[in-house]
């Protein structure tokens, strides 16, 4: 009875546990300050960024900088802080000290780069030059 009761408070515990977890994926932007995430068991959320002020001629920069950071990721959200996983990437002060206005370094990988086999140098031993001998003075 005492191992029946103990698995019963057991699943109760790991379900109010897996209900307060904060991660969710995340959806997509409604605005500059909010976005919209998937809780684990599918309900969706519409979370106010906490401490984010956007100038309105801004707004478009912040929806797609906030489109490209977070598309395809999970979040962790606590109070209407937002934190990228797995590289805890703070999003909203990344926001507040407006990153999406600066442009960065966009980089693209066409492919890999092989040049193909190096010549070959000669096999004879590297020649290191003797230090010159100075005499002593007495």
């Amino acid at each position: 009875m005492k191992r029946f009761i103990l698995c019963v408070f057991l699943v109760v515990i790991s379900q109010s546990l897996m209900a307060a977890n904060p991660m969710a994926r995340f959806s997509k932007v409604i605005d500059s300050r909010t976005i919209v995430v998937e809780r684990i068991g599918g309900n969706t959320e519409v979370i106010h960024l906490a401490n984010v002020s956007i100038p309105a001629e801004d707004e478009q920069a912040v929806r797609d900088y906030l489109t490209e950071k977070l598309t395809g990721s999970y979040v962790y959200v606590e109070n209407g802080n937002v934190y990228r996983s797995p590289d805890a990437l703070f999003i909203n002060r990344e926001l507040a000290y407006g990153a999406y206005a600066s442009s960065g370094v966009k980089m693209r990988v066409f492919g890999v780069s092989d040049p193909g086999p190096r010549p070959q140098k000669s096999a004879a031993p590297m020649q290191v030059p003797k230090p010159a001998h100075h005499s002593r003075r007495k």
